[in-house]
């Protein structure tokens, strides 16, 4: 299964059906922050990985209209320039996907980020997480 495809999404593909949404994508989107809970993590930048998916019907590019990965990318820019210490990376991804989450437009979306150099063997560490438009606001 591509990973970059949201669950739904692999069957459909998979099954030779048309796409039901169109996936706009940051993949590889590579910035420093102070993120993690050891005592390490809290004094030097870490490089940090960022792949955001959102699903989007087609039909918004079919009337003339695009749903922008700007507004995730730029807010991942700022949060790292801001170099204000991040404990957790799901606190960083949840952050992410509320911003993607924020055009109403968007039916679901997946964020990952990923600690590309705590550990030598392994390519990156973190976290992914999804979230529907639907369930925008459920506590």
């Amino acid at each position: 299964m591509d990973p970059y495809l949201l669950p739904d999404l692999a069957a459909t593909k998979a099954s030779g059906a048309a796409p039901r949404y169109d996936i706009v994508e940051i993949r590889g989107l590579r910035l420093p922050f102070m993120i993690g809970v050891f005592e390490f993590e809290k004094h030097r930048p870490q490089s940090v990985v960022i792949d955001v998916a959102m699903a989007v019907d087609p039909a918004v590019r079919r009337a003339g209209d695009y749903v922008s990965y700007a507004p995730v990318a730029d807010l991942a820019i700022s949060l790292s320039k801001a170099e204000e210490h991040i404990e957790l990376v799901e606190t960083l991804a949840e952050k992410l996907l509320a911003q993607a989450l924020a055009d109403t437009r968007v039916a679901r979306a997946r964020v990952s980020v990923m600690k590309a150099d705590i550990y030598p063997q392994a390519d990156a560490v973190g976290v992914t997480i999804e979230g529907l438009q639907s369930d925008r606001g459920a506590a």
